[in-house]
C-alpha cells in the first residue's frame, strides 16, 4: 500500500470533526487538520483524535489544501471536508489498488445525504470527487470556490467505494452556506469575464432544477428529491444575480472570508 497522508480542511466544525478523523485513521496516522480559525472547539477536539492541528488565516480552499499537503508526512494525500467520511469500502479498494504513476488522480463516489437520509438519485446522488493525488505532480488551483486539482498529462483513475457527505443538516444552515458559496461563485465568474446574460439568470436555473429532478430521476427521492430541486434553483438564480450586480457596478472582486470551507 502506498503511504497516504489525510489533509481536512474545517472551521467551527466541533460537531463533525471527531468522526471525520476516525473514518480516515484506517487509511493513514499522519492526518493533518487545518483550522480556518475555528471559534468553537474544533482544534481541542481534532488534537485529542489524534490529528496534527496548524491553524491558518483563510485564504481561500485550494490554498488551505496546498498548505496542508505541504506539511504531510507523505507525497500521496487524501483531501477530505469535516463533514465527510471515508467508508470501509473506499479504504479496502486504496490499500488493495497497485501503486499508481504521480500523474494519477484517484476518483470515487460521494454520497450525500439529507439530514440522515443518504440520497440516491437527482444531481447529488451521482456524485464523484477527485480527491487522493501526489503532491509532487498535483495542486488544487486557487479558484475561490469549487477547486480543482491540477497537473500534467493526468490520468483519472476510479475506484470502488465512497465517501460519505453530510453537508445538509437543516435547510435553515445551507440556506445559509447557499447564499456563501454563490457569491463566491459569482466573484470567480467575474474574475474569469463572464457575463449574467438573460439565458443564464432566467433559464439556467429553470434547466438545472428539471436536470435533476426529472432526467435525473430526482423525483425518485421523493420530497427531498424536489427539496434538492429548489436548492439546485435557488443558487443557480442567485450566483448570475450575484454576477449581474458585481459587472453592473464594475465591482472588482474582492478577498474571500471564511465563513464556511466545507464543500
Amino acid at each position: 500500500m502506498i503511504g497516504i497522508s489525510i489533509v481536512i480542511i474545517a472551521r467551527d466544525e466541533s460537531a463533525n470533526i471527531e468522526a471525520c478523523i476516525l473514518s480516515a485513521k484506517p487509511l493513514s496516522d499522519n492526518i493533518i487538520v487545518v483550522d480556518a480559525e475555528s471559534s468553537d472547539h474544533t482544534a481541542s477536539i481534532a488534537k485529542a483524535s489524534g490529528a496534527t492541528v496548524v491553524s491558518l488565516s483563510w485564504q481561500g480552499y485550494g490554498f488551505a489544501r496546498n498548505y496542508g499537503a505541504a506539511l504531510a508526512a507523505h507525497d500521496w494525500i487524501f483531501a477530505l471536508d469535516a463533514d465527510e467520511r471515508i467508508t470501509g469500502e473506499l479504504v479496502s479498494a486504496i490499500k488493495q489498488m497497485p501503486s499508481p504513476h504521480a500523474q494519477t488522480i484517484i476518483r470515487f463516489k460521494r454520497e450525500n445525504f439529507f439530514r440522515d437520509e443518504k440520497i440516491n438519485f437527482g444531481c447529488a446522488g451521482n456524485d464523484k470527487v477527485s480527491r487522493l493525488y501526489n503532491r509532487k505532480a498535483t495542486i488544487w488551483d486557487l479558484s475561490a470556490v469549487h477547486e480543482n486539482l491540477r497537473t500534467d498529462k493526468m490520468t483519472i483513475k476510479y475506484i470502488k467505494g465512497s465517501i460519505k457527505h453530510f453537508s445538509i443538516a437543516d435547510i435553515e444552515s445551507y440556506r445559509e452556506k447557499e447564499i456563501y458559496y454563490a457569491a463566491l461563485s459569482a466573484r470567480k465568474y467575474a474574475e474569469e469575464g463572464r457575463k449574467a446574460t438573460i439565458v443564464k439568470r432566467f433559464f439556467s436555473p429553470v434547466f438545472n432544477a428539471m436536470k435533476s429532478y426529472i432526467f435525473q430521476f430526482g423525483f425518485l427521492d421523493g420530497r427531498k428529491g424536489w427539496t434538492l430541486a429548489g436548492i439546485i434553483f435557488y443558487y443557480t438564480w442567485l450566483k448570475y444575480y450575484y454576477l449581474r450586480h458585481l459587472t453592473r457596478q464594475k465591482v472588482k472582486p474582492g478577498p474571500l472570508s471564511a465563513a464556511a470551507v466545507n464543500q
